[in-house]
């Protein structure tokens, strides 16, 4: 009987050491001791000494070793660079002098520009971490990529987890906050990659309208801070946002583009593989090299070296030696989305995309391998994104189909054109704006159409990695199931797939369900009824996921004058709330804004009180209350079901049932409503 599959030593190697790096940040997560990894080793290389011998063959129990030793390794890495973070160089909330280096600039969704700066140090100690710093309007000297700054400001700790989950700034080490008003003195130091960057950015915002520019700048560097959060949502609605982060797409048509060179003029062998491998590491270091874009380097780099000394090339393998060598430059970048998207791509491909290929065997080559590998990407990372951003695109899976090829083509004549720009201001001011105009009508078909009422939403995305792994292993061709096997496998996944499904027909026969969670700073209350959504949320509530699909009406807690978090959000709603009292904005965008202390939405009922917010829905209760100066706890806590008090940088907690969760520490708290009955959702886990 033949295997189930061929385990490669790569591919064990590399899952060792990311159950390892999980693991341990399951131990900081409960704050639990480093010393359960030492118990774990140890049991584990027990276990090694009866497979060792008792097992015929040497090579075997070897490779159990190893993986042992993989996972041993992760945890203690991951949990030492956890301590590392967690821990201060410097004493926080003083003012100090700060000298650093700036990795990035960004601009934040309010229009304030941003640095991130590595090899920081205050008063020459060294944080040990990034710094992103916040300009004002006036903060000094003019600075870029790879200058070096000095400047004086009270220093802030970002917080490794945030809203049950490590926070998104953690997963790039980015260690401290601040916010810089004057006194900022710049040097500039040449960097290759800022250079060029700065040329691309320089070529393209001098010589397009500003939108146009922003979009072709993302395509090319995978930095989307200047694109409108409108034109950003209209993509991720459209399923098409993995357009701006630079990964096999990207550097997989440059390297595909080198070969066709290549091969036509006839070049060495061994000499076109290393211009080939140094062009695309040049090109991931412009962006700032992103997981996505050195993932698709690795694999590309061992594509040309397995070709030119006549190996065949295994994308198991490339896969996993990127996997490993990018969780030793940072384990924790296993929690990123950006890596979480791009090797559930890569995985799809590599193990549906065979099989596709065959069933499209009536298309023409190049047309049916392109089709596959674009269903295949798509298929796998539907878990992945409704794990990460808690939706799907519907329309994703078709307009991929077209798009792709599409894109691929404009991106080529992007780059071309953008290079040639950077370098002779003629082309820049004759010839970009026309070759870039197919992209701009790609651009504007996406944002006109918008897409919105394709998402999916659901809160079952990590339980649909059972079912999608089952269904992948089923149309991939690296497995050999027998009759049996299949058969017992088959039984196994339908009892999975089928109590999923039931979990969530219960789930889904609730008439009204509540979602409390905490941001970056605030709180924020999702009721879904039957009349359609309402989102509460705080003055400053910033959501690490983007606002949830079908949400008909936005009510704003906060100051008077204050409705920037509605700006933040961008649009999709039909209206917008806020109290009475507060200073009258028109509009957000087309969106009129409503002032009143007492109004009715979706079938609540929601009345102002001070500070607080009262909803009404099926019988229960909700108080949605800011922090005052000078106010405890339980002097704005109401006789209510549900109270969700929201206290600025730190987050909100919810009282409910006697009980008190802190929401920054244990995620989204789900409750369903129905005939006046309050059950918690534990049926499918939260996200």
């Amino acid at each position: 009987m033949k295997k189930p599959f061929n385990l490669r030593t790569p591919v064990l190697m590399a899952a060792a050491l990311a159950s390892g790096i999980i693991f341990s940040a399951m131990l900081a997560y409960f704050k639990l001791s480093g010393i359960y990894i030492l118990i774990t080793a140890a049991i584990s290389f027990a276990a090694c000494v009866p497979v060792a011998i008792f097992h015929k063959s040497t090579s075997k129990p070897l490779i159990f070793i190893f993986a042992v030793i993989f996972f041993t390794a992760g945890a203690f890495y991951a949990y030492c660079q956890y301590c590392v973070y967690c821990a201060s160089a410097v004493p926080l909330g003083e003012l100090v002098q700060v000298t650093a280096r700036v990795k990035e600039v960004g601009v934040t969704s309010g229009g304030s520009r941003y640095l991130i700066l590595d090899n920081a140090a205050a008063y020459g100690v060294p944080l040990k971490g990034k710094l992103i710093a916040y300009l004002g309007d006036n903060a000094g000297d003019y600075c870029g990529r790879g200058y070096t700054v000095t400047f004086y400001a009270v220093l802030g700790k970002q917080e490794f987890f945030s809203n049950g989950a490590i926070a998104y700034r953690a997963t790039e080490n980015v260690k401290y906050y601040c916010s810089v008003t004057g006194g900022l003195q710049s040097k500039y130091h040449f960097s290759l990659f800022g250079e060029i960057n700065a040329a691309f950015q320089s070529a393209l915002f001098n010589n397009l309208d500003g939108e146009t520019a922003a979009v072709c700048y993302a395509m090319l560097t995978g930095n989307t801070s200047e694109i409108s959060d409108g034109t950003l949502q209209a993509f991720r609605n459209g399923g098409v946002a993995h357009v701006f982060a630079v990964s096999g797409l990207h550097i997989g048509v440059i390297y595909g583009a080198l070969t066709l060179i290549f091969k036509r003029i006839k070049f060495n062998r061994f000499a076109s593989t290393a211009v080939k491998i140094a062009v695309i590491t040049l090109y991931a270091g412009v962006c700032n090299f992103s997981p996505s874009s050195v993932r698709a380097l690795i694999m590309c780099s061992v594509s040309g070296i397995s070709s030119c000394i006549y190996r065949k090339y295994d994308g198991w393998n490339a896969l996993s030696l990127s996997v490993i060598l990018l969780l030793l430059i940072n384990p924790f970048y296993l929690f990123d989305a950006g890596f979480l998207l791009s090797f559930s791509a890569a995985t799809g491909i590599i193990v549906i995309a065979p099989n596709l290929k065959r069933l499209f065997a009536f298309l023409p080559e190049k047309i049916r391998g392109g089709l596959a590998a674009g269903l295949s990407a798509q298929f796998s990372t539907v878990p992945a994104l409704m794990t990460t951003f808690g939706s799907v695109s519907a329309a994703g899976l078709f307009l991929n189909v077209i798009f792709v090829p599409v894109i691929s083509v404009l991106y080529v004549i992007l780059l071309v054109s953008t290079l040639l720009s950077s370098f002779i201001p003629f082309f820049a001011t004759s010839v970009l704006s026309s070759a870039v105009a197919p992209l701009q009508l790609t651009v504007n078909f996406i944002t006109a159409c918008g897409f919105e009422k394709a998402l999916i939403s659901s809160d079952a995305g990590n339980w649909l990695f059972v079912p999608f792994i089952a269904i992948g292993a089923a149309l991939s061709d690296k497995f050999n199931f027998g009759g049996r096997l299949f058969a017992r496998g088959a039984v196994i996944s339908a009892a999975l797939i089928s109590i999923m499904l039931v979990s969530a027909a219960k789930s889904g026969n609730a008439v009204t369900s509540v979602t409390f969670a905490s941001g970056y700073s605030g709180g924020s209350v999702l009721i879904n009824t039957d009349c359609g959504a309402v989102l509460i949320v705080t003055e400053n509530y910033r959501a690490s996921k983007q606002v949830p699909a079908g949400v008909d009406t936005l009510v704003v807690l906060g100051d008077e004058d204050n409705l920037s978090v509605a700006f933040a959000l961008g649009g999709g709603f039909d209206r917008i709330y806020a109290r009475g009292s507060a200073i009258p904005i028109t509009s957000v965008g087309s969106v009129s804004v409503i002032y009143s202390d007492d109004f009715q939405a979706c079938g609540v009922k929601f009345s102002f009180e001070g500070s607080t917010l009262i909803a009404q829905t099926e019988g229960i209760t909700i108080s949605v209350a800011l922090e005052e100066e000078g106010a405890l706890y339980g002097s704005l806590l109401c006789k209510a079901d549900f109270n969700l008090y929201c206290y600025g940088s730190q987050g909100a907690v919810l009282y409910a049932n006697d009980n008190s969760f802190g929401l920054p520490f244990c995620g989204p708290m789900r409750y369903e409503i129905s005939n006046g009955k309050i059950r918690p959702s534990y049926v499918i886990p939260k996200e």
